[in-house]
């Protein structure tokens, strides 16, 4: 069985991890570029020795197209002239592209088989956006006949590794129910890959928001130690999004289909050749032309810089993915790429509302070598957080009857502002015997004071723009802790009243004074000791 064999460090639900195939180990996450049987204007061996991509991809329907059934007198791999590992794609894209393909299931497979790719994959039944309910369930329906029909087949071919395709659309219950299909029938078993696919036109529509959906549908339910594939990623803008959501691997024709369009990759939008003055990009080609000199040149020329521009992009974009891995810093990532588009940013702002905080919490390291950076309301779903209030609520135990609660604009973490505030620092102390102590973050919530120097409080800089929307969260949290510990008596007290809005001083006494005994506020930190 394929399985990820070494996991060197996580963040979110991604990870960088490594698996073996005949022509040498995958590290992940990592693209496939797409790569034509015969025609290429980059060549599969370029890709490895410019690029360092050992892992490609290519259909076994356009081989069949451009050549004819194959004999089994030349591999894949001879064909390309490549000594990295090969997928095979089984022609699927082109039914999702023309509507079908002139070769049937098994001859899909008999081609791969005869050409040995290190990976292959089922012809399965894709299902466009456009489908109806009833339509895209028939299909789902096919594509598990057609698995079926085909694990004889590759049983007599364990050399090749097989991939199962996932199809349900865009309708995330479709998916649900595919999935739970083939383990009721038991066929998951015999493949060592997963790629989800019908998402080529969802992507050109910018339907991010299905797409984000699909991928964590499909990976929460799929065995997670096997690599999870992404058919037709598409602009690199979105790599950061799939890889946090589970994607090992991925596929793109982009670099080549938007440059025979004349449409140059930048790492957050795209750009019309003809519409430079100067390249935003200090890459080989970059460097060497200026868009004016490309536009002027043969087309065969232009397009296969553009595309090896396009690739160069891709590649910066992967390896900045890793980066952000290893230093715990994804999610950071993924709040800044959020604004490269609109549609962007909603699908963005939907996968913070549906996905479950525990799927981020899976990856993501107790603690970090770095601190967070935290912006803005969107930070407050960091696993980092949900899990420590996760803690919290759970193994907190109240020892006083009493909690003296210090409000906090989070402007400061919360060891310098205790330091800075010795008159405070003092009185806790004091009053330690008397009251339990927490602090009221607003981007976390309550957080005990006894906590303050652990990971993540004391290791975060915060923005400190108090938004309507932060308030809320941070309040919603503060009263499932009050509502869990059972205190009878509160004091509240501003310990930075030059940070904090009298206003949001206000609205977080009256939500503590809602279904409590007794609230009281102090205006000096002195004043404590009087009502011990």
């Amino acid at each position: 069985m394929l399985l990820l064999e070494e996991i060197i460090n996580s963040d979110l639900h991604s990870r960088i991890g490594s698996f073996s195939l005949p022509h040498g180990k995958v590290t992940t996450p990592t693209l496939l570029p797409v790569i034509d049987p015969k025609e290429n204007i980059i060549t599969a061996e370029e890709m490895l020795s410019k690029f360092g991509f050992n892992f490609v991809i290519t259909s076994a329907y356009l081989y069949y197209k451009r050549y004819g059934m194959p004999s089994k007198t030349k591999t894949i791999h001879e064909t390309l002239m490549f000594q990295g590992n090969i997928m095979m794609d089984s022609g699927a894209y082109q039914i999702l592209a023309y509507g079908d393909v002139d070769i049937d299931p098994l001859q899909s497979l008999d081609i791969q088989s005869n050409l040995s790719p290190d990976v292959g994959v089922i012809l399965d039944v894709p299902i466009p956006p456009t489908d109806t309910y009833e339509s895209a369930q028939l299909k789902i329906y096919e594509t598990i006949k057609r698995i079926k029909l085909s694990v004889e087949k590759i049983k007599n071919h364990p050399e090749i590794i097989w991939t199962a395709p996932i199809q349900g659309g865009k309708n995330t219950s479709l998916i649900r129910e595919f999935i739970q299909k083939l383990n009721k029938k038991d066929l998951l078993k015999h493949f060592n890959f997963y790629a989800l696919g019908s998402v080529a036109p969802i992507m050109s529509q910018y339907d991010y928001q299905s797409l984000f959906s699909m991928i964590y549908e499909a990976r929460k339910l799929l065995t997670h130690s096997i690599p999870l594939h992404l058919f037709g990623a598409g602009h690199p803008m979105i790599f950061p999004f799939i890889v946090a959501l589970g994607c090992d691997t991925f596929d793109s024709a982009a670099y080549i289909l938007f440059a025979k369009e004349n449409r140059y990759m930048g790492a957050t939008r795209t750009y019309q050749l003809a519409n430079l003055t100067e390249f935003p990009c200090s890459c080989e080609i970059c460097s060497k032309w200026s868009p004016k000199e490309l536009i002027q040149t043969e087309n065969r020329i232009r397009i296969r810089n553009l595309a090896l521009h396009n690739l160069y992009v891709s590649v910066a974009e992967i390896k900045q993915i890793r980066v952000a891995i290893r230093e715990g810093r994804l999610w950071e990532l993924l709040e800044q790429k959020a604004l490269s588009h609109p549609l962007l940013y909603r699908a963005y702002k939907h996968i913070l509302k549906i996905v479950d905080s525990k799927y981020w919490e899976f990856g993501t390291p107790i603690t970090k070598s770095v601190g967070l950076k935290i912006f803005n309301a969107d930070s407050f779903h960091r696993p980092e957080f949900t899990r420590i209030r996760g803690r919290i609520l759970r193994n907190y135990q109240a020892q006083q009857k009493k909690l003296l609660i210090l409000i906090s604009s989070g402007k400061t973490n919360p060891i310098e502002m205790l330091i800075h505030r010795r008159d405070v620092y003092e009185q806790i102390e004091k009053a330690i015997n008397h009251y339990d102590i927490a602090m009221f973050l607003p981007f976390i919530g309550l957080i005990p004071v006894e906590l303050v120097e652990t990971y993540p409080f004391s290791q975060s800089v915060f923005s400190s723009l108090l938004s309507e929307e932060i308030i809320e969260k941070a309040i919603s949290e503060a009263l499932k802790f009050l509502k869990a510990k059972k205190y009878e008596e509160f004091i509240v007290f501003n310990i930075d009243k030059e940070e904090v809005p009298d206003n949001i001083l206000t609205r977080i006494e009256i939500a503590i004074k809602n279904g409590v005994q007794k609230v009281k506020k102090l205006e000096r930190i002195e004043d404590l000791k009087t009502i011990e």
